[in-house]
This record gives C-alpha cells, sequence and structure tokens, in this order.
C-alpha cells in the first residue's frame, strides 16, 4: 500500500513518518510493524492510551483547509491566545472562521505575568483591544492551563453557550492549546484509556481530533498554526528553550536618559532618541528571565553588537542560529500615556509618554506599539 494512501483511523491526517510536529506522525519502525488497516498516528496514540494530547502544527495553507472546514458549521468557537503575546498569537484569519459565529475568548499563559497584576484589570484591558480590533465575542476569561487555573468557569461557559452544538478549540503554535485540551481530559474525563476516545472531523484530513462531551456533542483540538511574525518561529532549540518564558516574569525597571540602548540578548534592541522634556524615562521589560538585558550608550551599540553577540549578548549562542536582518521601527508619543513596545514572540517593554525611540528586529518579526497591558 502506497503511503499516500495511509489515513490516521483516529483523527483522519495522512499518514507520514518525516515530521513528528506535523500531523500524521508514525515512526517508520511502528508504521511497518502495525496494522495498516487500524492505524493511530503519534499523537491519537497517546490519547487513546495515556490520555495526553501532544501538539501539532501545520502551514498557512493547510490552515485555511481548517478554517474553510469549521466554516461550514454552526458551531461555537473557543479562540485561545496567549496573554504575553496578545496580538502576535492572534490568528490573523480567525475572523474568516468565525463571521457571525459564537466565540469564546480564553487567554492562557495568566500564570506568565507578575502576581500582583490584577484579573479585573488585564481581563479590561482584553475587552479594550478587542474593541479597537472590532472582534466580537461572547465571553472572555483568563486562564492558566499550567497550574489549571479557571478552568471550572472555562467550562461553564463553554455549556452555557454551545447548546447543541460542537466545540472547536483554535489558536497559533505556542498557546498551549494541547495543555488545556490535557487539563480539561484529566478534569472532566478521567485518565483511563477506555474513558478517552478519538473521532476525526467530517470532512478532514488534517489532524483534527475530537471527543465526546457529556451531551453527546464533540469537543474538537484543531492543529496549531505558525504565525511568521512571531520570534519563536526563527530560533533555535536552545534559544528557543530560553527565549519563551517558562514561569513568571521578573520585570526589570530602568531609568534611561537620550542617547541610551537597551539589548534584549542578541534578539532586539531599543533606542531611547527623545524623551521630549528632556527627563529620563522610566523603561521596564518583560522577557524570559533567562534573557540577558544590557544597558550600553547608543553611540556604542553597533560595536557592542558586532564584537559581544553569542558572549555577553545571548541568546543565540552562536553563528548557525544568527538571526536574520534586523530592521528599525520608529514610535513618537506625545501624550503622557503608558504604552508597551511589543516584539512578537519575545517580550514587550513598558514606558510612559512623551517619548521617540527606536525599536530593532528582524525583518520578519512583528513590532509594534500599543496600549500598556499592566
Amino acid at each position: 500500500m502506497q503511503m499516500d494512501e495511509l489515513y490516521c483511523s483516529g483523527c483522519g491526517a495522512k499518514i507520514q513518518t518525516l515530521d513528528r510536529h506535523a500531523p500524521g506522525f508514525m515512526t517508520e519502525k511502528v508504521l511497518t510493524e502495525a496494522d495498516q488497516k487500524k492505524l493511530l498516528c503519534q499523537r491519537c496514540f497517546r490519547i487513546r492510551n495515556y490520555s495526553d494530547v501532544i501538539s501539532v502544527s501545520v502551514s498557512n495553507d493547510d490552515y485555511l483547509n481548517v478554517i474553510n472546514q469549521i466554516s461550514k458549521e454552526n458551531a461555537l468557537i473557543v479562540k485561545i491566545v496567549d496573554i504575553f503575546d496578545f496580538s502576535g498569537s492572534f490568528v490573523p484569519a480567525i475572523k474568516r472562521i468565525t463571521g457571525n459565529r459564537d466565540v469564546i475568548l480564553v487567554c492562557n499563559k495568566m500564570d506568565l505575568l507578575p502576581k500582583n497584576v490584577k484579573y479585573d484589570k488585564i481581563l479590561g484591558w482584553v475587552k479594550s483591544m478587542l474593541a479597537n480590533e472590532g472582534f466580537s465575542v461572547l465571553d472572555s476569561i483568563l486562564i492558566s492551563a499550567k497550574f489549571g487555573n479557571y478552568f471550572d468557569e472555562l467550562m461553564e461557559l463553554i455549556y452555557k453557550h454551545k447548546g447543541n452544538r460542537n466545540v472547536y478549540l483554535v489558536g497559533s503554535t505556542n498557546v498551549g492549546k494541547s495543555k488545556i485540551i490535557n487539563q480539561i481530559l484529566r478534569r472532566y474525563f478521567g485518565r483511563e484509556a477506555d474513558v478517552v476516545t478519538v473521532s476525526s472531523a467530517p470532512g478532514t484530513t488534517i489532524g483534527m481530533v475530537g471527543f465526546p462531551l457529556k451531551d453527546g456533542t464533540m469537543i474538537f483540538d484543531t492543529p496549531g498554526v505558525i504565525n511568521k511574525h512571531q520570534y519563536t518561529h526563527y530560533l533555535t532549540r536552545p534559544s528557543y528553550k530560553l527565549t519563551v518564558p517558562k514561569k513568571e516574569i521578573k520585570p526589570l525597571v530602568f531609568q534611561l536618559n537620550e542617547g541610551q540602548t537597551l539589548f534584549f540578548g542578541g534578539l532586539a534592541r531599543l533606542d531611547i532618541i527623545s524623551g521630549e522634556t528632556g527627563d529620563r524615562i522610566n523603561v521596564v521589560t518583560y522577557f524570559a528571565n533567562t534573557v540577558n538585558v544590557h544597558r550600553t550608550k547608543t553611540e556604542r551599540a553597533d560595536e557592542l553588537y558586532d564584537t559581544k553577540l553569542y558572549t555577553l549578548l545571548t541568546p543565540p549562542f552562536n553563528e548557525d542560529e544568527k538571526v536574520p536582518k534586523w530592521i528599525f521601527h520608529d514610535f513618537k508619543i506625545r501624550d503622557n500615556l503608558k504604552y508597551d513596545i511589543v516584539f512578537s514572540g519575545l517580550g514587550f517593554v513598558t514606558l510612559r509618554g512623551p517619548f521617540y525611540i527606536k525599536a530593532y528586529a528582524p525583518f520578519v518579526v512583528g513590532v509594534y506599539i500599543r496600549q500598556a497591558i499592566i
């Protein structure tokens, strides 16, 4: 039997042996020994036998197929974003799924923000961001899949709004979608292998897996899509592990004068061009605690980057993982409000206007300004 004729009997994905992070992966050894009429990809095998969901990702083209399939159904959409990288993890094509469909927005990774940040303040900020984007949702909720916070409230919202409809969890890679599914399985399905069943979404071969809810409807976990404007897409494994935060961020505070620069490892840079009033600017940085933040004079910044990249300015760690060519973005603010300068997939800095700054990052990485989250 040809490989292109083999499909997972669980999720319906086409079987492949090349990419363990893509739908339908099996090792060649397992594929050779398996009953080809009852094949289970690695993901479905782990779900069925261990009640454990591992993440998979797909290309933008394949994700459009996912979107097109979901858009044919009057389903409840549970849109998951990373609160630490809110806009960067917002799938651009999400409006093509939703149209006039009902959406619950789930903001994961609340555990990364400082503990003194108030839940209601962050939720208010989320609603403000949604209003600015003209994106309508039924409800918004903040959770931590890592610690299981607010999952009872999440399930209450799902049952409150779903009626007799299926539920689809959608999101980009790295938002913690698989951790959310695993929390749901542990809490509401039990850990026994025979409790967890797997089925494919009708009409798809892209690796969506579904689990039956108590009322007979299904909750589907969809593959994550890679957002190419996120920094994490361009990092090697060693740098990725140190760049993506895994525990509460410890903010660093700097008093910067005009003509001073901050480096965020060797990954990004912020120059203070002018504080307008001539006063020092208070800059608070929010990056993974393993990213080395270094202050220098702007006049020395280029030389420092050329001579200290991979040593003082880390990550990255060697020439094999050199990041793409940098460009700069100008931001000039005249009011005295607080803003975040965001490096998508990396972190952000908070500063109060008036100011004129330049932010440097690879040309492929999203860099933008927003209303301050904290």
